[in-house]
């Protein structure tokens, strides 16, 4: 450029030496030489490139704007199929999806909802596609972009094994507030007085409400095969129930009396685990004092058919049908319960599951269960209710469990006039009826008129199938040898293990369970502070205890299912 100034400063100072023409002369050649120089291609380029960068940057606004467009479509989609494809979403899929793109302002977009839905799935798929229009683009013959979206989204809930160990001791026969109800009557003066009353039910009867929910719950959410559940009741003991007593190695004394009742001596509360194979000492049958009526016993273990646990089972009738029996009496040993419900998920049961499965009771789907704690496909739930904290637990100590007592039945009188008592020390026999010692048993002394007749010698067994231990040691015992020797013997026959090594065998197994991958869920019904306290450390972290007031165990029941319901689907 400075080369084209100096030579067109050149042609004007020679234009202004020699004239006109020179210089129109001069500066047609200066022009010519211009055209042809190389520099002044540049310009040309320049404007090229201009137009290519602005076409461009038109391409990119295009393509901007219409992925914006497909993104929030996209975005709608998906949280519409989701939220569609809920187990919990009660209303119809379809019309979950189009009031999401309603709400959004997106409705022209949608074009199809497809909707596939068996027990315990949902699936939920959803098709978009407009044509956004072009503005830039259109300029190179494409007039618009086609969003095309396409969303699926499916809830199924996996393998889930569940076991219940509810409270079923004798504070669950308490009155828990339900409610109120408003009576209202009309007097003569026609003003209306009304009256508002509390309503009540007992605990037990509100907890067989919710644990049934609870059974619909599940069943109603999960796929045949998918879904086994344990029910254990538990009071002082814990009642196995014929299917465990079938396949577990129990044994007891020779010529005792057993119950479905396992020792806890027997057991070891640093694992979850329970062997089919070692001999488990069962629970004779006996009364610590709970009855001290002669011939009417309460068994420390209620063994009766309402209190058989069930394990394993797939049936929803079944499962309710025992809820439904449930019936409150005895101590509380929360420790036995969380035992016997982690043992359940514990995979040393199933040769317990397989005698099922080869006795029909349950499908072979079901082989392989309890699973191993290594597989994650399954999950693992125990759910622990009490309405207490844990309280004496007694025993019987074996020395009295079996074999011959001191005790002489004389089978022609009755009541406690029927009783004899021996003292090896004094080689004699004390009579009840006549209250001395005598060389023989009442009904074979000269003095034992009218009662003539051999009298038995009863076992253990036979002793506490007709009174209790405190019966024995107070009224036939003590009435021989006193009140203090009563009172020392029934220390000594009837064991007790106290509420602080409940609380510990309880930490023991709690903790065991939470350390193999076991959620453990605590609810406390009308609890006590201690009671809260102990529930609440079990539970796998605070979140997992719950507080039940009246019929709010329902509720409570029912975030629990729905809890493993949205656990199983996000693992």
């Amino acid at each position: 450029m400075q080369e084209l100034l100096s030579k067109i400063a050149t042609a004007s100072q020679a234009e202004q030496r020699f004239g006109g023409i020179r210089r129109r002369s001069s500066l047609r050649h200066a022009m010519r030489k211009f055209a042809r120089h190389e520099h002044g291609t540049m310009t040309l380029f320049a404007i090229y490139m201009a137009v290519i960068i602005m076409m461009f940057c038109g391409i990119a606004v295009d393509v901007m704007r219409f992925e914006a467009v497909r993104t929030g479509v996209q975005n709608v989609e998906d949280t519409a199929v989701l939220a569609a494809a809920n187990l919990n979403e009660t209303l119809d899929p379809t019309s979950v999806v189009n009031d999401y793109f309603a709400k959004a302002g997106m409705s022209t977009y949608l074009k199809s909802v497809t909707v596939s839905s068996t027990l315990g799935a949902k699936s939920v798929s959803a098709t978009s596609d407009e044509a956004i229009p072009t503005f830039f683009m259109r300029l190179a013959g494409i007039n618009s972009l086609d969003a095309t979206a396409r969303s699926t989204a499916a809830e199924s809930i996996g393998n889930v094994e569940v076991a219940l160990a509810l409270d079923n001791s004798g504070s669950m026969n308490e009155q828990a507030q339900t409610g109120t109800t408003t009576t209202c009557t009309t007097k003569r003066n026609k003003q209306q007085s009304c009256r508002t009353s509390p309503t009540y039910s007992t605990k037990i009867a509100l907890l067989r409400t919710a644990a049934s929910e609870f059974v619909d719950t599940l069943f109603a959410q999960t796929q045949p095969g998918t879904l086994t559940m344990s029910i254990l009741p538990y009071d002082s003991h814990l009642d196995i129930g014929n299917e465990l007593l079938a396949d577990l190695n129990t044994t007891y004394p020779t010529g005792g009396s057993p119950s479905k009742c396992i020792d806890n001596s027997s057991l070891d509360f640093t694992t979850t685990a329970i062997s089919t194979t070692t001999p488990l000492l069962r629970v004779p049958v006996y009364d610590p004092g709970y009855s001290m009526s002669l011939g009417s016993i309460t068994k420390d273990c209620t063994d009766a058919s309402y209190r058989d646990s069930l394990v394993y089972s797939a049936d929803p009738t079944a499962l309710k049908t025992l809820i439904g029996s449930l019936t409150a009496g005895g101590n509380t040993s929360i420790d036995t319960g969380v035992k016997w419900a982690a043992a359940t998920l514990d995979p040393s049961f199933q040769p317990v599951v397989n005698a099922m499965i080869s006795k029909g009771e349950l499908t072979s789907v079901y082989s392989g269960r309890p699973a191993q704690f290594s597989d994650h496909s399954v999950m693992k739930v125990l759910i622990v209710m009490s309405d207490g904290e844990n309280t004496t637990r007694y025993g019987l100590n074996p020395a009295y469990a079996s074999g011959p007592s001191p005790v002489w039945h004389n089978p022609k009188a009755s009541g406690n006039n029927a009783f004899s008592i021996y003292s090896p020390a004094k080689n004699q026999y004390y009579s009840i009826y006549r209250q001395i010692w005598q060389a023989k048993p009442f009904g074979q002394n000269s003095g034992d008129t009218g009662y003539p007749t051999t009298p038995v010698n009863w076992t253990y067994p036979q002793v506490w199938a007709d009174m209790s231990t405190y019966y024995y040691t107070w009224y036939l015992y003590g009435a021989a040898f006193g009140s203090t020797a009563g009172d020392n013997l029934w220390n000594t026959i009837t064991t007790q293990v106290q509420q602080p090594a409940m609380d510990s065998a309880m930490s023991s197994i709690c903790s065991a369970a939470k350390n193999q991958g076991i959620l453990v869920f605590s609810i406390g019904f009308q609890t006590s502070s201690h009671g809260a306290a102990t529930l609440t450390s079990c539970a796998t972290d605070s979140s997992y205890y719950f507080d039940a007031e009246g019929s709010s165990i329902s509720s409570v029941f029912a975030k629990i299912a729905n809890s493993i319901i949205h656990l199983r689907l996000t693992q």
